[in-house]
C-alpha cells in the first residue's frame, strides 16, 4: 500500500487531523502530507502512504492554485477571519478598476511577509505560539514568492458595510494567501483579511480527483504512483550499473542528459532511484533509493 492519495480536506480540520484520521482508517503508521492547509481552508491535500513518504520533500515544491475570498473593512492578528479584529472600518464602495490594478501589482516575484500566526520558527518557537501565549508578536522576515496569476472571480459585494470578493490565485510554494489578502488591503489602503479559502490544485493534482476523508477506505483505495508526478527527467541504465545503484554508489555524468534531478530506471522501465547532482564532486549522487 505505497502511493499517493488525494484528500479533499474539510473546513475546521488541521492537516495533522487528516493524517491522524487516515492512520486509523487505513491502519498505516507511515503517512505524510506535502503541504499544510490551515484549518479554515478546504481543498486538495496530497497525502503519501508508506514508502511514498520518501517523495514528500520533492512534491512539496509544486505550485499551488486557490480560490480565496477577501473581506475588506476588517484586519485581524492572524490575517484571516478566525483571528482577533485589530482594525475595522466601513466599506460601502469600491472601484473595480482600482481593485483589478491592485491585484495585478502582485503578479510576479514579490517579497511577502508571512503571517505571525504561522508555523515558522522564531528563536526556537513556532511564530503562532507568541499569539497563543499573548506575547509580543515577533518581526517576520519577508520571503520571496511568485504569484503566477491573480484574477478577480466576481464583482465585489457589500454586506454589513463590509466588502467581499473572490480571487483566483496561481502561485509558487511558500506563498501565504492570508498575507496576500492582507497586502491587497494595504494596496487599497483598507484593512483586509482572508475570509474563505479553497485549494484546487497542487502541482498536477486537482481537487476534482480528491475524495472526502470519510470516503477513503482500504477496499476502495486508488493509489497514485508518485514517480510520474515529480517532473524529473528519466533515464534507463544498463545492467552493469544496477549493483552500483543498489549500493548507493555515484553514477558517471555521461549517463545523464543534464544535471537535473533524475529518476534512474532499469532496462524494463522500473524506477530504481532518484539521483541528484553533487556540484562539490561533479558527480550524480544517490538521493532516494526506491
Amino acid at each position: 500500500m505505497d502511493g499517493i492519495i488525494l484528500v479533499d480536506k474539510p473546513k475546521g480540520w488541521t492537516s495533522h487531523d487528516v493524517v491522524s484520521k487516515l492512520r486509523k482508517q487505513l491502519n498505516i503508521k507511515r503517512i505524510g502530507h506535502t503541504g499544510t492547509l490551515d484549518p479554515m481552508a478546504t481543498g486538495v491535500l496530497v497525502v503519501c502512504l508508506r514508502n511514498a513518504t520518501k517523495f514528500v520533500k520533492y512534491l512539496s515544491d509544486h505550485d499551488k492554485e486557490y480560490f480565496a475570498e477577501v473581506t475588506l473593512g476588517i484586519s485581524t492578528n492572524t490575517d484571516d477571519i478566525t483571528g482577533e479584529i485589530t482594525e475595522e472600518t466601513q466599506v460601502t464602495h469600491l472601484d473595480v478598476d482600482v481593485l483589478v490594478n491592485a491585484l495585478n501589482s502582485f503578479v510576479g516575484t514579490i517579497k511577502q511577509v508571512p503571517p505571525v500566526a504561522s508555523a515558522i520558527k522564531i528563536n526556537g518557537k513556532r511564530a503562532y505560539e507568541f499569539i497563543h501565549k499573548n506575547q509580543e508578536a515577533p518581526i517576520m522576515t519577508p520571503r520571496e514568492v511568485t504569484i503566477h496569476d491573480i484574477n478577480l472571480v466576481n464583482e465585489p459585494s457589500f454586506i454589513n458595510e463590509k466588502c467581499r470578493f473572490t480571487i483566483h490565485v496561481e502561485c509558487s510554494k511558500g506563498t501565504y494567501i492570508r498575507s496576500l489578502a492582507r497586502d491587497i488591503g494595504n494596496a487599497l489602503d483598507i484593512p483586509a483579511t482572508l475570509s474563505n479559502l479553497r485549494r484546487t490544485r497542487v502541482g498536477q493534482f486537482l481537487v476534482k480527483d480528491a475524495l472526502p476523508i470519510n470516503d477513503i477506505t482500504v477496499d476502495q483505495l486508488q493509489l497514485i504512483n508518485p514517480i510520474h508526478h515529480l517532473g524529473f527527467q528519466e533515464i534507463s541504465i544498463d545492467d552493469e550499473y544496477l549493483f552500483k545503484v543498489s549500493n548507493g554508489a555515484f553514477l558517471p555524468l555521461n549517463l545523464f542528459p543534464t544535471t537535473n534531478e533524475t529518476v534512474v530506471c532499469n532496462q524494463q522501465g522500473t524506477a530504481l532511484a532518484i539521483y541528484t547532482y553533487d556540484s562539490t564532486k561533479n558527480i550524480m549522487r544517490l538521493s532516494v533509493l526506491l
